[in-house]
């Protein structure tokens, strides 16, 4: 369906403009499926629409068609005062669904290769101390970037021997599991997860033409994200104490652990190290450096092509953005990991495109929570009669009446206690990020700081819900009684949140 500026100029559908939102927000927190709320709250925005244009009936009759038609949707154009919507939106939306699947691909084939397991075997043979092992989980967790599953998992399997061996808790590894592999995820531009945050960026903030320009704006306002990776290497180290649960989880381990030696000890027997939860190859740490550094490098190469170099120099800029950047990189890390594995027979052709495929299904969900995020967004924020005009609505009710200085931080209170009850930060993103942004720009604020509020909301429940998959792969990767992981990380993720909501208010001030 075309829509025309002339129709109807900035209008909106009042208070009921965020109803999708609300819908959306309040479905993902009861029934904590993120994926049949997106859809349910486009279902309602497009049922809107259609109500106003041709009554209820024909609303309720056509309700799937709409639906999915939204979905679909249809190209933007300006010279029409169409916002567009959906997967034909614009090019990005294409090149976005294929970063998701060529990652998931990347990641499959770096995981099986076992690269990862010999880089983390390799780190473990350099711990002598208690201290050591603890700093090394950080590292490793924080500098497997591409997945926050793979770094859990990747870097429990390694390490849970050691921590047995030096009478470190499980609790404690899940800890250090959980507050790197979610962080660093939303800190860093190239991580795992750069494809969803940079659309959202690009969808809702008109200053933001690139993902990963957006993205490395936000970095410092991301003030949760960067103080929880303080305090994780502050704890490895030692130079702040275990307390509260997790300082009795460690006397319980250190006593379970003098027993369980002395029992194998009276038996005649020692104790085995872990083996990995997952069957890989016996690769080396090269098959996962490698390809994966080759694949950062590039894509540092393309941005400071792009970025900087024009800035200081007279070489041009590259003719395309971020998404693409992201599609070279990773399709060249595929070339480099195919050619490597292959030539040492690692995996045969064959295998090396079966890993490919099995990697891209395992990102399908993802896929699908990224599409109908990015349609909610679109119903939210286009002009009726083609979107509910839900940002305009909040500019209008909300510019002259709250303080842009307070928005911030009550952005990010609030997206934690969303992520924390849905237990997903990609859901939270999705619903929060629109709001928190025509917020922040209707009141005259600054929209990056909010969407860093967003970002860093999303982040705190995505590791400390009892129901985040983020949460549940580090316990499994630990090794550890899940509510144990919860109930001793939470104190220590809450104070990391108390010191960011400070920042957020002093940011906001500022």
């Amino acid at each position: 369906m075309i829509y025309h500026k002339e129709e109807e100029i900035m209008e909106h559908f009042g208070i009921w403009s965020l109803l999708p939102s609300v819908v959306a927000l309040t479905l993902a927190i009861v029934s904590k499926r993120v994926v049949p709320s997106l859809l349910a709250g486009i279902l309602i925005g497009s049922m809107m629409v259609d109500a106003r244009l041709n009554g209820i009936f024909h609303s309720i009759l056509f309700s799937i068609v709409n639906l999915f038609g939204t979905i679909a949707g249809h190209p933007a154009n300006s010279d029409e005062g169409i916002y567009g919507m959906g997967l034909v939106k614009e090019a990005g939306r294409a090149e976005l669904v294929i970063i998701v699947f060529l990652l998931g691909a990347f990641i499959g084939v770096l995981n099986k290769s076992g690269g990862a397991y010999a880089f983390g075997e390799w780190l473990a043979s350099k711990v002598k101390s208690k201290e050591g092992a603890q700093v090394s989980t950080a590292l490793m967790g924080s500098s497997l970037f591409t997945s926050a599953y793979f770094s859990s998992l990747a870097t429990g399997t390694v390490f849970r021997p050691i921590y047995d061996k030096m009478r470190v808790s499980r609790a404690k590894l899940a800890f250090f599991l959980d507050s790197t592999a979610s962080p660093i995820n939303v800190i860093v531009p190239i991580s795992g997860w750069v494809a969803f945050m940079g659309a959202l960026m690009v969808d809702n903030i008109k200053s933001v033409e690139d993902p990963i320009a957006g993205l490395v704006q936000t970095i410092p306002y991301n003030f949760y994200n960067i103080v929880i990776l303080i305090m994780v290497f502050l704890f490895a180290s030692g130079k702040i104490k275990d307390f509260g649960p997790m300082k009795k989880s460690e006397l319980q381990a250190q006593k379970m652990q003098e027993t369980y030696r002395e029992e194998l000890a009276a038996a005649g027997e020692t104790q085995e190290p872990v083996e990995p939860t997952e069957k890989v190859k016996n690769g080396t740490a090269s098959d996962m450096v490698l390809p994966l550094g080759i694949s950062v490098l590039v894509l540092v190469i393309l941005g400071l092509w792009s970025y900087t170099l024009p800035m200081f120099t007279s070489v041009p800029a590259l003719p395309f953005g971020g998404n693409m950047m992201l599609i070279i990189s990773f399709s060249i890390g595929i070339i480099i990991a195919f050619f490597k594995y292959t030539s040492k027979k690692l995996m045969s052709a064959k295998e090396f495109s079966n890993e490919l495929f099995e990697g891209s299904k395992s990102v399908i969900l993802g896929a699908v929570i990224i599409i109908l995020a990015v349609t909610l967004g679109d119903v939210m924020r286009a002009a009726a009669p083609e979107g509910t005009g839900a940002a305009i609505y909040i500019g209008e009710v909300a510019g002259d009446v709250i303080p842009s200085a307070i928005i911030p931080v009550a952005v990010f209170i609030i997206s934690a206690f969303v992520s924390f009850s849905m237990g997903t930060s990609f859901g939270t993103w999705a619903i929060m990020m629109p709001i928190a942004v025509s917020l922040m720009t209707a009141t005259g604020g600054d929209p990056i700081v909010a969407a860093a509020a967003v970002l860093s909301g999303g982040a705190f429940g995505d590791h400390t819900s009892p129901i985040s998959d983020t949460s549940l792969m580090s316990s499994i990767g630990a090794g550890s009684d899940h509510m144990e992981h919860i109930n001793t990380q939470l104190p220590y993720a809450l104070i990391a949140a108390g010191i960011a909501a400070i920042l957020f208010l002093v940011a906001g001030f500022m």
